[in-house]
């Protein structure tokens, strides 16, 4: 009996010290989902990884940043070859859109690109002046690392005109493509 008693109270003795480590392993994965979470609102392209992987994320779409994580991971991508090899087959079918600053385009700009900053897309007004230079032709973006362009195309998405994204950008087109361009300090 009298081991019985011990064994009971030794139990009684461990268990809130595991109840302890419970709710404190709970705590922290709540304020690691929480940490995430705002992490993820700030910056929703923490998502694109997720959602290229093939995280199943699409019942959240209702909320802002992840929809508009969704439609950047699912955006089609050129890749600098690609994009080197339409502009020299010479074909008029596409519209370059460069959507840097002005004077990041004066500094250097890939061959027969056009400006639109993405001030101006976000405004409103340069999505009138994209759609006006379209014609018909397929639309390929990008700018100096590809997350401008990436925010441009979900921009322009949303006013109806679907595009390509060349997320190389310039640097990478000076670095692979042509290093003969001026390079920024980027």
């Amino acid at each position: 009996m009298k081991n019985t008693l011990e064994n009971q109270l030794t139990q009684t003795k461990q268990r809130p010290s595991k109840k302890l480590w419970l709710y404190g392993v709970g705590v922290a994965l709540a304020l690691g989902a929480f940490g995430a979470l705002a992490a993820v609102r700030h910056n929703p392209d923490l998502l694109i990884p997720v959602i290229k992987a093939g995280v199943p994320v699409k019942w959240a779409s209702n909320v802002g940043f992840v929809d508009y994580a969704i439609k950047r991971a699912e955006t089609p991508q050129i890749s600098a070859q690609e994009l080197k090899q339409l502009i020299d087959s010479k074909d008029k079918n596409y519209l370059i859109l460069d959507v840097r600053t002005p004077e990041e385009y004066k500094l250097s700009h890939i061959p027969g690109s056009v400006l639109v900053p993405l001030t101006e897309i976000e405004a409103g007004s340069g999505i009138q002046k994209v759609k006006s230079m379209l014609n018909g032709r397929r639309l390929i973006a990008y700018c100096t690392h590809g997350y401008r362009s990436g925010v441009a195309l979900v921009r322009l998405q949303e006013a109806g005109v679907e595009g390509i994204q060349y997320s190389g950008g310039i640097k990478e087109w000076t670095e692979k493509i042509d290093p003969s361009l001026p390079r920024n300090n980027w």
